[in-house]
């Protein structure tokens, strides 16, 4: 009988503690049939690959290495995965211990309910509390209990929305492959883990944007937990997340609001990255207020203002599509007004104004509607300089 779950785990010269996390696994709440355990190693010349052919389990293991070029746990993963037979997939660190009911619970998670795809993950504690000198003799509970849950840097997030991660503006963002899972079908329709990826750090929050974008929900494993026995973090490591970063940004269209806002916050400080969260969520605060707001008579006073032969656009037209303009070129940041609405011939952009895609002076006149009000003192600098960017003239419908 083929397993349920596949657990890939990506290993680095960390024998030692993948040694802790294979015997944790031996008493997994899972029966042993239903769970498999695939080392992905990354070129390892610590004797890993004779410690996983020696090593007794009772569950079914499987190994796979690669040539060490460099850091490549991307690579590792997909490898992983591509061997395994589990309906599930679960994502897992060497540097790590497991809950007794780690695979229990994440398998539960995607087969309780069949109809629904989620992606879910679980706290990673200790990742940020250096717990190694604590590790010899004490059980997983024993360490989970004896460690700030804080210690894991999304514990707040998680706690803010009551553990219900549907109810966070930017899921992908607590997405981490040190503590996760996603059906394999979903995770291969999303191309898995991109190889591209060469450093630490993010390459999982990526994976997670693209999930997200298919319409896979994302949820939390409460008794998935795991702990993190890795003692400190390299200040190198911050610096390759922040080059990692900067790829995201490079290969993916920025021009929705979720991306303009995260080119934004990047061109400031790369710290802000995570800050996504709470401009995202006021954004979507406000377009809730939004959908009230009827723009249409002053977007049809500008239309009839301007020359009948000038380039014109529209910012937050929201459904108040100008009918005596179909050559406007229309943005909004509301996607379900956009899906719905009847569009006109040159459609209607899901963006919220920070990067608007045009040329520079490509605009005769450009209208703000009173819809991007409520966001005006988050956004108003950097719309604004956009807005004179590619348009001559730039009207704010409120002053």
């Amino acid at each position: 009988m083929a397993p349920k779950l596949s657990i890939v785990i990506p290993t680095y010269n960390r024998s030692r503690w993948l040694m802790r996390a294979l015997e944790a696994f031996r008493t997994e709440a899972l029966p042993a049939e239903q769970f498999e355990v695939i080392i992905a190693d990354d070129g390892s010349s610590d004797g890993t690959e004779a410690l996983v052919a020696s090593f007794e389990a009772n569950y079914r293991i499987k190994y796979c290495c690669q040539e060490d070029k460099g850091f490549r746990a991307a690579s590792a993963r997909n490898a992983g995965a591509k061997l395994a037979e589990g309906e599930v997939l679960a994502f897992f660190d060497a540097g790590e211990i497991p809950s007794p009911s780690f695979a229990a619970s994440h398998l539960s998670a995607h087969t309780r309910l069949p109809s629904v795809h989620r992606a879910m993950t679980g706290l990673i504690c200790g990742w940020s509390a250096g717990v190694r000198q604590h590790v010899e003799g004490m059980s997983a509970e024993q360490l989970y209990r004896s460690i700030p849950k804080e210690s894991d840097p999304r514990y707040q997030s998680f706690a803010r929305v009551g553990f219900d991660l549907g109810k966070l503006a930017l899921p992908p963002l607590v997405w981490w492959a040190g503590n996760n899972s996603v059906r394999t079908e979903d995770f291969w329709e999303s191309g898995g883990f991109d190889e591209s990826f060469r450093e630490y750090g993010v390459e999982d929050v990526e994976l997670a944007y693209r999930l997200w974008d298919r319409g896979i929900g994302f949820g939390f494993c409460q008794d998935g937990w795991v702990v993190d026995l890795i003692e400190t973090r390299s200040g190198a490591n911050d610096e390759s997340v922040a080059r990692n970063i900067e790829k995201i940004i490079q290969k993916c269209d920025p021009l929705t609001p979720v991306r303009e806002i995260m080119v934004m916050l990047l061109s400031v400080s790369q710290g802000l990255f995570y800050d996504l969260q709470e401009y995202y969520q006021a954004l979507l605060d406000w377009g809730v207020q939004a959908k009230a707001i009827d723009v249409r008579q002053e977007v049809e006073s500008f239309c009839r203002a301007v020359p009948p032969n000038a380039r014109v656009a529209i910012l937050g037209v929201g459904n108040s599509v100008p009918e005596s303009r179909p050559d406007a070129i229309l943005f909004d940041f509301d996607r379900q007004f956009i899906r719905t609405m009847k569009m006109p011939a040159c459609g209607i952009h899901h963006r919220i104004g920070l990067r608007m895609g045009l040329p520079d002076n490509s605009i005769d006149s450009l209208l703000i509607t009173s819809r991007m009000q409520g966001i005006w003192g988050r956004f108003a600098y950097p719309i604004m300089l956009e807005a004179k960017r590619v348009a001559n003239n730039v009207r704010l419908a409120w002053n």
